[in-house]
Order: structure tokens, then C-alpha cells, then sequence
């Protein structure tokens, strides 16, 4: 199943569902709320070549961290279910190592021991969620799923402990597109969390963890390409703080 038809299916369960439930709906108090999150991360990006025999060209790939920090709209529609949606600003990236110990050192005649790469690029993602709660009205545990979309608004320098001038720049080839400003500004994505949810007098106050996967690559991957795969992975752990802008009860007919 293409890219495409996952998002579009995920979508159509996010909004027909409020809409199929409304004969098991009781009387409940629909709630939007506004609020503002925040926090940590770990990214990477997972690379794989194209040609196996290029392989040794791509060093011990690792984390690096990271942060995010934007607004949130939550619509709790019915009982233990809800949309809410995102604009977050991230700063994610990728680093690897050369070292023998954890892959491989040498690359087309170069000892790179110990050399590292790494970038740390900047989004704005757009995560559109199912919010799905249990729990009491005060404490909540919740899962979330959906689609998101990133944009690349800032591509990072690369960073290097290599000297300008390091004849061991030889070791990468010249259609390396690590090494240029060459790009994918448009990332889709998957994003799966849980987390708990907190009420203080007119506050909500949520604490929650999340994995995001990259559909996109950030490099082409066409066979002619460099990298068959390119793409992001990111894990955060958030702290959010939403208040309820309007509240309605719904009767059940």
C-alpha cells in the first residue's frame, strides 16, 4: 500500500469516527481546549545505500538530540475519544562515527577512525492525532496516532571534527549528498504516542512520549541516487499545558 493511501486512510478514520459513534453516544461534555507543549528528543536518520559495495561509506549512524516546542487545539468529541492538532517547531538531525570497534574505519583507502559527521536540521510539523483516554475526569492515561507533515525551513551546516583541508575528504565521493546542500523539503510521517493527563482546577497538565517515522526521504532515492532510504526517525518526550476555551453538554435523543 503506497504512502499516499495509508495517510488518506488514517484521515478518514480520524474524521468519520466521531461521526459513526453518534449512536452510542451519552450525554457528555464536549471540550475544546488550546494550550502550549514542549520538549526533549533523540533523532536520527537511517540511511542505506544504494550499492552495497558503497556501504562502508556510511559510518556507525547514532542519535542526536534534539527539541520541539509549539501550540495544540484538542476537540474531545465524545466519551474517550478526540482529534487534536499540532504546529510544532523541531529541531532533529542525524551524527555518525567511523570507528572500527562499531563498523568500519577505512573508506576507499582512508583511515576515518574516529572522524564523525552529524547535522541538525529544522522543522515545522503539523501533527493531526486520534486522541483515545481512559481514566477519571481529573487522571487520564491516552494513546494518540496519525499522520503529520514536516517542513524544512532550516538545512544545518555539517558538522565535522575533519579540517578543511584533511586529505581524508578524498574518502567520500563527490554525489555524497551528506556533504551538500542538497535536500527534501516536504517530510510525511507516522506518529504513535501515550502519555498521561492531568487536571488542575482549569488546567490540563500532560505528560506524554511519542515516535515519529518518516515516510519521506530527505535525500532523492531514485536507483541513480546515492541512498535507496533517507529518512527521519524521531523520539520525544513532551510536556503540554492546555485550558478549555468552550465546553457544551450533548444530550443523548
Amino acid at each position: 500500500m503506497s504512502f499516499r493511501k495509508i495517510v488518506t486512510l488514517l484521515l478518514v478514520c480520524i474524521l468519520v469516527q466521531p461521526i459513526y459513534s453518534q449512536k452510542l453516544r451519552r450525554d457528555h461534555e464536549r471540550e475544546l481546549s488550546v494550550g502550549a507543549t514542549g520538549g526533549l528528543g533523540l533523532s536520527r536518520v537511517s540511511f542505506l545505500h544504494n550499492n552495497i559495495y558503497r556501504a562502508s561509506e556510511l559510518g556507525n549512524q547514532g542519535f542526536c538530540m534534539g527539541y520541539r516546542f509549539g501550540g495544540v487545539v484538542r476537540f474531545i468529541s465524545q466519551n474517550h475519544f478526540g482529534v487534536q492538532i499540532e504546529a510544532n517547531y523541531v529541531r532533529s538531525g542525524w551524527s555518525e562515527v567511523f570507528r572500527e570497534d562499531v563498523g568500519v574505519a577505512m573508506v576507499n583507502g582512508y583511515d576515518l577512525q574516529n572522524v564523525t559527521l552529524s547535522r541538525r536540521n529544522h522543522y515545522v510539523e503539523i501533527p493531526m492525532l486520534s486522541h483515545i483516554y481512559f481514566g477519571s475526569r481529573n487522571v487520564r492515561f491516552f494513546v494518540e496516532l496519525g499522520p503529520e507533515i514536516s517542513v524544512l525551513v532550516r538545512y544545518g551546516e555539517l558538522k565535522t571534527n575533519l579540517s578543511e583541508n584533511d586529505e581524508r575528504w578524498a574518502a567520500f565521493p563527490n554525489d555524497d549528498p551528506r556533504l551538500k546542500d542538497q535536500y527534501n523539503r516536504i517530510d510525511f510521517g507516522l506518529t504513535g504516542g501515550f502519555g498521561l493527563d492531568i487536571k488542575t482546577g482549569p488546567f490540563h497538565t500532560i505528560i506524554g512520549g511519542r515516535y515519529t517515522y518518516g515516510f519521506a526521504d530527505l535525500y532523492n532515492h531514485s536507483k541513480a541516487d546515492v541512498f535507496q532510504r533517507s529518512n527521519n526517525q524521531l523520539m520525544n518526550v513532551t510536556a503540554s499545558f492546555l485550558i478549555p476555551v468552550l465546553k457544551y453538554t450533548e444530550r443523548k435523543r
